[in-house]
Protein backbone atom coordinates (compact mmCIF):
# COMPACT_ATOMS: atom_id res chain seq x y z
CA UNK A 1 0.00 0.00 0.00
CA UNK A 2 1.17 3.51 -0.86
CA UNK A 3 -0.10 6.57 1.02
CA UNK A 4 0.74 10.23 0.48
CA UNK A 5 0.09 13.20 2.77
CA UNK A 6 -0.15 16.77 1.52
CA UNK A 7 1.64 18.76 4.23
CA UNK A 8 0.55 22.06 5.77
CA UNK A 9 2.46 25.02 4.37
CA UNK A 10 3.66 26.66 7.61
CA UNK A 11 6.49 25.39 9.81
CA UNK A 12 4.42 25.31 12.99
CA UNK A 13 1.51 23.53 11.31
CA UNK A 14 3.93 21.03 9.77
CA UNK A 15 5.23 20.17 13.24
CA UNK A 16 1.62 19.72 14.39
CA UNK A 17 1.11 17.30 11.49
CA UNK A 18 3.66 14.85 12.96
CA UNK A 19 1.14 13.13 15.29
CA UNK A 20 -1.02 12.45 12.21
CA UNK A 21 1.94 10.74 10.53
CA UNK A 22 2.53 8.61 13.62
CA UNK A 23 -1.15 7.61 13.77
CA UNK A 24 -1.25 6.93 10.02
CA UNK A 25 1.66 4.50 10.27
CA UNK A 26 0.04 2.85 13.28
CA UNK A 27 -3.11 2.22 11.25
CA UNK A 28 -1.23 1.09 8.13
CA UNK A 29 2.07 -0.34 9.46
CA UNK A 30 3.06 -1.94 6.15
CA UNK A 31 2.28 1.09 3.99
CA UNK A 32 4.89 3.22 2.25
CA UNK A 33 4.29 6.83 3.33
CA UNK A 34 5.13 9.79 1.09
CA UNK A 35 5.19 13.36 2.41
CA UNK A 36 4.26 15.95 -0.22
CA UNK A 37 5.30 19.43 0.91
CA UNK A 38 6.62 22.85 0.03
CA UNK A 39 10.42 22.86 0.07
CA UNK A 40 10.72 25.25 3.03
CA UNK A 41 9.03 22.81 5.44
CA UNK A 42 10.66 19.60 4.15
CA UNK A 43 13.33 19.69 6.87
CA UNK A 44 10.63 19.08 9.48
CA UNK A 45 10.10 15.58 8.10
CA UNK A 46 13.70 14.47 7.59
CA UNK A 47 14.83 11.35 9.49
CA UNK A 48 11.26 10.60 10.59
CA UNK A 49 11.02 6.79 10.87
CA UNK A 50 7.39 6.75 9.69
CA UNK A 51 8.07 8.65 6.45
CA UNK A 52 9.55 6.68 3.56
CA UNK A 53 9.98 9.50 1.05
CA UNK A 54 9.69 13.30 0.94
CA UNK A 55 8.44 14.92 -2.25
CA UNK A 56 9.19 18.62 -1.95
CA UNK A 57 8.22 21.27 -4.47
CA UNK A 58 9.06 24.94 -4.81
CA UNK A 59 6.39 27.54 -4.14
CA UNK A 60 6.46 28.73 -7.77
CA UNK A 61 5.55 25.23 -8.96
CA UNK A 62 2.10 25.43 -7.39
CA UNK A 63 1.38 29.11 -8.00
CA UNK A 64 -0.19 28.55 -11.42
CA UNK A 65 -3.05 26.29 -12.44
CA UNK A 66 -0.92 24.56 -15.08
CA UNK A 67 1.94 24.06 -12.61
CA UNK A 68 -0.45 22.50 -10.10
CA UNK A 69 -1.85 20.13 -12.73
CA UNK A 70 1.65 19.09 -13.82
CA UNK A 71 2.63 18.48 -10.22
CA UNK A 72 -0.34 16.17 -9.72
CA UNK A 73 0.39 14.27 -12.95
CA UNK A 74 3.98 13.63 -11.86
CA UNK A 75 2.64 11.76 -8.85
CA UNK A 76 0.71 9.28 -11.00
CA UNK A 77 3.81 7.13 -11.41
CA UNK A 78 3.69 6.25 -7.71
CA UNK A 79 0.21 4.68 -8.06
CA UNK A 80 -1.11 5.88 -4.72
CA UNK A 81 -3.84 4.06 -2.81
CA UNK A 82 -4.61 6.93 -0.40
CA UNK A 83 -3.83 10.63 -0.52
CA UNK A 84 -4.67 12.83 2.48
CA UNK A 85 -4.54 16.62 2.45
CA UNK A 86 -4.00 18.40 5.76
CA UNK A 87 -4.51 21.83 4.22
CA UNK A 88 -7.91 23.33 3.42
CA UNK A 89 -6.88 24.81 0.08
CA UNK A 90 -8.56 24.13 -3.26
CA UNK A 91 -5.11 23.73 -4.82
CA UNK A 92 -4.17 20.81 -2.59
CA UNK A 93 -7.41 18.98 -3.46
CA UNK A 94 -6.67 19.54 -7.15
CA UNK A 95 -3.24 17.91 -6.76
CA UNK A 96 -4.91 14.96 -5.03
CA UNK A 97 -7.47 14.56 -7.79
CA UNK A 98 -4.95 14.72 -10.64
CA UNK A 99 -2.52 12.36 -8.84
CA UNK A 100 -4.69 9.38 -9.74
CA UNK A 101 -4.88 8.17 -6.14
CA UNK A 102 -7.63 5.61 -5.56
CA UNK A 103 -8.90 7.49 -2.52
CA UNK A 104 -8.46 11.19 -1.70
CA UNK A 105 -9.36 12.46 1.77
CA UNK A 106 -9.66 15.95 3.21
CA UNK A 107 -12.01 18.47 4.78
CA UNK A 108 -14.83 20.29 3.05
CA UNK A 109 -13.47 23.73 2.21
CA UNK A 110 -13.33 26.25 -0.63
CA UNK A 111 -15.95 24.33 -2.67
CA UNK A 112 -13.46 21.52 -3.33
CA UNK A 113 -15.52 18.53 -2.21
CA UNK A 114 -16.07 17.33 -5.78
CA UNK A 115 -12.30 16.81 -6.07
CA UNK A 116 -12.19 14.42 -3.10
CA UNK A 117 -13.51 10.87 -2.88
CA UNK A 118 -13.94 11.33 0.88
CA UNK A 119 -14.83 14.87 1.92
CA UNK A 120 -15.15 15.29 5.70
CA UNK A 121 -16.99 17.95 7.68
CA UNK A 122 -14.92 19.98 10.14
CA UNK A 123 -15.75 19.94 13.82
CA UNK A 124 -17.89 22.89 14.88
CA UNK A 125 -16.01 22.97 18.17
CA UNK A 126 -12.76 24.87 18.70
CA UNK A 127 -10.11 22.16 18.62
CA UNK A 128 -6.35 22.15 18.48
CA UNK A 129 -4.91 21.89 14.97
CA UNK A 130 -3.04 18.67 15.75
CA UNK A 131 -6.37 17.09 16.73
CA UNK A 132 -8.00 18.46 13.60
CA UNK A 133 -5.46 16.56 11.53
CA UNK A 134 -5.84 13.40 13.63
CA UNK A 135 -9.63 13.55 13.17
CA UNK A 136 -9.13 12.54 9.53
CA UNK A 137 -8.22 9.13 10.98
CA UNK A 138 -11.42 8.92 13.04
CA UNK A 139 -10.58 6.60 15.94
CA UNK A 140 -7.22 8.35 16.45
CA UNK A 141 -8.88 11.71 17.11
CA UNK A 142 -8.76 11.42 20.90
CA UNK A 143 -5.25 10.02 21.16
CA UNK A 144 -2.68 12.27 22.82
CA UNK A 145 0.19 11.86 20.37
CA UNK A 146 2.87 14.51 20.75
CA UNK A 147 4.98 15.79 17.84
CA UNK A 148 8.56 14.61 17.81
CA UNK A 149 11.49 15.64 15.63
CA UNK A 150 14.28 13.16 15.01
CA UNK A 151 17.96 14.13 15.09
CA UNK A 152 20.46 11.60 13.73
CA UNK A 153 23.78 10.88 15.53
CA UNK A 154 25.70 12.55 12.70
CA UNK A 155 23.50 15.64 12.95
CA UNK A 156 24.03 15.82 16.70
CA UNK A 157 27.78 15.52 16.17
CA UNK A 158 27.65 18.38 13.65
CA UNK A 159 25.60 20.46 16.06
CA UNK A 160 28.04 20.01 18.93
CA UNK A 161 30.94 20.98 16.68
CA UNK A 162 29.04 24.04 15.41
CA UNK A 163 28.16 25.15 18.93
CA UNK A 164 31.84 24.93 19.77
CA UNK A 165 32.63 27.21 16.81
CA UNK A 166 29.96 29.63 18.01
CA UNK A 167 31.61 29.53 21.44
CA UNK A 168 28.57 28.47 23.44
CA UNK A 169 27.52 25.45 25.46
CA UNK A 170 23.81 24.88 26.11
CA UNK A 171 22.75 28.45 25.30
CA UNK A 172 19.25 29.77 25.90
CA UNK A 173 17.40 29.95 22.60
CA UNK A 174 15.62 33.21 21.81
CA UNK A 175 12.92 33.18 19.11
CA UNK A 176 11.44 36.68 19.47
CA UNK A 177 10.47 37.14 15.83
CA UNK A 178 7.52 35.98 13.78
CA UNK A 179 6.30 36.24 10.19
CA UNK A 180 3.63 38.53 11.65
CA UNK A 181 4.84 41.64 13.49
CA UNK A 182 1.75 41.29 15.69
CA UNK A 183 3.28 38.12 17.14
CA UNK A 184 6.83 39.43 17.61
CA UNK A 185 8.08 39.99 21.18
CA UNK A 186 9.24 43.63 21.54
CA UNK A 187 12.98 44.17 21.81
CA UNK A 188 12.57 46.14 25.04
CA UNK A 189 10.80 43.18 26.64
CA UNK A 190 13.55 40.74 25.67
CA UNK A 191 16.19 43.11 27.05
CA UNK A 192 14.34 43.35 30.36
CA UNK A 193 14.17 39.56 30.64
CA UNK A 194 17.87 38.92 30.01
CA UNK A 195 19.58 41.99 31.49
CA UNK A 196 22.49 41.30 33.86
CA UNK A 197 22.33 37.60 33.01
CA UNK A 198 25.46 35.43 33.03
CA UNK A 199 23.93 32.91 30.59
CA UNK A 200 24.64 32.49 26.87
CA UNK A 201 21.85 33.52 24.49
CA UNK A 202 21.46 32.49 20.87
CA UNK A 203 18.96 34.37 18.71
CA UNK A 204 17.31 32.35 15.94
CA UNK A 205 15.41 33.68 12.94
CA UNK A 206 15.15 33.79 9.17
CA UNK A 207 16.92 35.98 6.62
CA UNK A 208 14.12 38.48 7.07
CA UNK A 209 15.09 38.80 10.75
CA UNK A 210 18.79 39.58 10.22
CA UNK A 211 18.47 43.32 10.88
CA UNK A 212 16.16 42.82 13.86
CA UNK A 213 18.61 40.30 15.30
CA UNK A 214 21.50 42.72 14.82
CA UNK A 215 19.52 45.49 16.51
CA UNK A 216 18.86 43.26 19.52
CA UNK A 217 22.53 42.29 19.79
CA UNK A 218 23.62 45.95 19.57
CA UNK A 219 21.34 46.71 22.53
CA UNK A 220 22.84 43.93 24.67
CA UNK A 221 26.57 44.54 24.33
CA UNK A 222 27.36 43.59 27.94
CA UNK A 223 25.72 40.17 27.57
CA UNK A 224 26.87 36.91 26.01
CA UNK A 225 24.44 36.96 23.10
CA UNK A 226 24.77 36.18 19.39
CA UNK A 227 22.38 36.23 16.47
CA UNK A 228 22.40 33.49 13.86
CA UNK A 229 19.35 34.79 11.99
CA UNK A 230 19.53 33.69 8.37
CA UNK A 231 22.88 31.95 8.80
CA UNK A 232 21.69 28.34 8.79
CA UNK A 233 19.16 26.20 6.94
CA UNK A 234 16.00 25.18 8.77
CA UNK A 235 17.40 21.69 9.35
CA UNK A 236 20.63 23.08 10.78
CA UNK A 237 18.65 25.43 13.01
CA UNK A 238 16.60 22.48 14.26
CA UNK A 239 19.82 20.68 15.24
CA UNK A 240 21.18 23.72 17.07
CA UNK A 241 17.86 24.33 18.85
CA UNK A 242 17.99 20.75 20.15
CA UNK A 243 21.17 21.70 22.04
CA UNK A 244 19.65 24.70 23.82
CA UNK A 245 19.07 24.70 27.57
CA UNK A 246 15.59 26.16 27.12
CA UNK A 247 13.78 28.51 24.74
CA UNK A 248 11.78 31.74 24.94
CA UNK A 249 9.56 31.86 21.88
CA UNK A 250 7.12 34.15 20.17
CA UNK A 251 4.08 32.59 18.54
CA UNK A 252 6.09 31.14 15.66
CA UNK A 253 7.28 27.96 13.99
CA UNK A 254 10.52 27.84 15.98
CA UNK A 255 8.57 27.53 19.24
CA UNK A 256 6.84 24.46 17.82
CA UNK A 257 10.22 23.03 16.85
CA UNK A 258 11.80 23.42 20.30
CA UNK A 259 8.68 21.93 21.92
CA UNK A 260 8.79 18.91 19.60
CA UNK A 261 12.49 18.44 20.39
CA UNK A 262 11.74 18.23 24.11
CA UNK A 263 13.53 21.51 24.84
CA UNK A 264 11.80 23.35 27.74
CA UNK A 265 9.85 26.06 25.92
CA UNK A 266 7.98 29.13 27.10
CA UNK A 267 5.75 30.33 24.29
CA UNK A 268 4.16 33.78 24.33
CA UNK A 269 0.81 34.23 22.59
CA UNK A 270 -0.70 37.62 21.89
CA UNK A 271 -2.99 37.85 18.88
CA UNK A 272 -3.01 34.08 18.26
CA UNK A 273 -5.16 31.42 19.89
CA UNK A 274 -3.25 28.85 21.95
CA UNK A 275 -6.34 26.64 22.00
CA UNK A 276 -5.81 26.13 18.26
CA UNK A 277 -2.11 26.53 17.52
CA UNK A 278 -0.14 26.25 20.79
CA UNK A 279 3.11 24.24 20.63
CA UNK A 280 2.76 20.69 21.93
CA UNK A 281 5.45 18.97 23.98
CA UNK A 282 6.33 17.46 27.34
CA UNK A 283 7.94 20.67 28.59
CA UNK A 284 5.89 23.60 27.31
CA UNK A 285 4.44 26.60 29.11
CA UNK A 286 2.03 28.88 27.25
CA UNK A 287 1.73 32.49 28.39
CA UNK A 288 -1.19 34.37 26.87
CA UNK A 289 -0.80 38.15 26.90
CA UNK A 290 -2.88 41.10 25.73
CA UNK A 291 -2.60 42.37 22.18
CA UNK A 292 -2.55 45.17 21.34
CA UNK A 293 -1.29 46.72 24.55
CA UNK A 294 -3.76 49.36 25.81
CA UNK A 295 -1.21 50.82 28.22
CA UNK A 296 -2.85 53.01 30.90
CA UNK A 297 -6.31 52.31 29.49
CA UNK A 298 -6.00 48.57 30.15
CA UNK A 299 -8.97 47.07 31.98
CA UNK A 300 -8.05 43.42 31.59
CA UNK A 301 -9.18 41.32 34.54
CA UNK A 302 -8.86 37.93 32.85
CA UNK A 303 -6.53 35.85 35.03
CA UNK A 304 -5.56 33.68 32.05
CA UNK A 305 -4.30 36.68 30.11
CA UNK A 306 -1.31 38.60 31.49
CA UNK A 307 0.35 41.89 30.68
CA UNK A 308 3.55 41.24 28.71
CA UNK A 309 5.15 44.32 30.25
CA UNK A 310 4.53 43.01 33.77
CA UNK A 311 6.29 39.69 33.18
CA UNK A 312 9.59 39.97 35.05
CA UNK A 313 12.89 38.19 34.71
CA UNK A 314 12.02 36.35 37.93
CA UNK A 315 8.72 35.17 36.42
CA UNK A 316 10.63 33.70 33.47
CA UNK A 317 13.15 31.98 35.73
CA UNK A 318 10.37 30.52 37.88
CA UNK A 319 8.51 29.18 34.84
CA UNK A 320 11.70 27.63 33.44
CA UNK A 321 12.49 25.99 36.78
CA UNK A 322 9.06 24.38 36.88
CA UNK A 323 9.51 23.07 33.33
CA UNK A 324 12.98 21.64 33.89
CA UNK A 325 11.98 19.65 36.99
CA UNK A 326 8.95 18.04 35.31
Amino acid sequence: MKIAVYSPNWIGDSVLALPFIKALKARYPNAKVYMFCKDWVSDIYRNHPDIDDIISVQKATLESFIGTIKCGFRLRGIKLDYFFTLTDSFRSALVLRVSGSSKTIGYKSQMRSFLLTDSRSKSKLTIHRAKKYLALLSEYEKLKIKPYLYISPNEEKWGLQEMKKIGMDEPIGLFPFSVSNNRTIPKSTIIKWIQNSQSDYLVFGSRNDIQKGKSLIDSCQKLSIQSICGKYTLRQSIILISLCKYALAADSGLGHISAALGVPTISFFGIGSPKVTAPVGKKVRIIKHCYPCKKDLCENFNEEVVCLKKISKQDIEHAVKKLTIQ
